[in-house]
């Protein structure tokens, strides 16, 4: 996947979190089938919260999401949309830097939605993420067709092989979706 040197900031979160996507990207109906209540779920590249929210509520008062992003002020925004939605108590949120995501526990379920193309080192993200998921964990990978090319997909799809995840579903109109296990 090609390196890129810029990633989606503040100037953009009109786009990232609106009526029409919070609509069309409906955690429940899109991870839930993925995520059960009481598990652990990752929102890396969380911006400012779009799913975050959704997915504290599918892992219910037992379960933990940990919201990482790279930008302390998407961070600020996604504190402030869980705290508004009373969630507070089920949700961390954790500044990671371009090189490391810094997590130390695995997860029953990660999410990185349009992100990974942003990444100046995406196959050492995607090792980093391959590590982090639980045996019989989850892991839904969305990027946008727009800014990602199928083979930069494929190289991804090949680097989860290659970290032994299996790949369970691929789909997408407009974005490519894979979802994989371990």
């Amino acid at each position: 996947m090609e390196k890129k040197a810029d990633i989606c900031g503040m100037e953009h979160v009109k786009w990232l979190d609106n009526g029409v996507r919070r609509f069309v990207h409906n955690p429940r109906r899109m991870f839930g089938s993925y995520l059960k209540q009481g598990g652990v779920a990752f929102d890396i590249g969380c911006g400012p919260g779009v799913f975050t929210e959704g997915l504290a509520r599918i892992v219910g008062e037992g379960g933990k999401v940990i919201a990482v992003d790279v930008q302390q002020a998407m961070l600020d925004l996604a504190r402030q949309k869980v705290a508004v939605a009373g969630l507070t108590d089920r949700v961390e949120f954790h500044k990671c830097t371009i090189d490391t995501l810094g997590l130390s526990i695995a997860a029953d379920f990660i999410l990185t939605f349009y992100m990974i193309h942003e990444s100046p080192r995406p196959m050492r993200l995607v090792n980093e993420i391959c590590m982090l998921l639980k045996p019989g964990g989850y892991w839904f990978l969305a990027e946008p067709k727009m800014h990602v090319s199928t083979s930069a997909y494929q190289e991804v799809l090949e680097q989860c092989r290659k970290n032994d995840l299996t790949l369970v579903k691929k789909k997408g109109i407009f974005s490519r979706i894979a979802v994989f296990t371990r």
